[in-house]
């Protein structure tokens, strides 16, 4: 387990690579990702997050070895939705999820655009931990 000063710089490269998701600018999501991965190959949300801005047209440079020989994620129990936020957003794919994170491709029916969503799972939390995240 890295120790808790690399943990905080593994969160801020996810909390940036969330962001230029959200921007659409895949060469700044994998750059970040890839950051995440040098120290910890194995991180389940770096791994999604990569997989989702390679798919969605991001740079396709090979990987890290270890990073494409991770074992398949298990199939979600949680049946896909089909839109969010009154339709606005139409979900077009799931790409998979982490230890804490579902991640959906849709289309933003307004601005015309391709987006992602990265749905903090709350299965097992309290009241309290809902509305820390809420």
């Amino acid at each position: 387990m890295p120790s808790e000063r690399v943990q905080r710089q593994i969160e801020l490269l996810l909390d940036q690579a969330e962001a230029a998701l959200a921007e659409g600018d895949w060469s700044a999501v994998i750059e970040r990702v890839r950051g995440v991965l040098a120290v910890d190959p194995e991180h389940e949300d770096a791994l999604s997050i990569q997989s989702i801005a390679e798919a969605a047209g991001g740079n396709t440079a090979p990987r890290r070895a270890e990073a494409v020989e991770t074992p398949a994620q298990p199939a979600s129990t949680t049946e896909t939705p089909v839109s969010f936020a009154n339709d606005r957003y139409q979900v077009s794919e799931f790409p998979g999820e982490g230890g804490k994170k579902r991640v959906y491709l849709a289309h933003d029916t307004l601005l015309d655009r391709e987006v992602a969503f990265a749905l903090i799972k709350t299965e097992g939390f309290d009241q309290t931990s809902k509305e820390r995240i809420s």
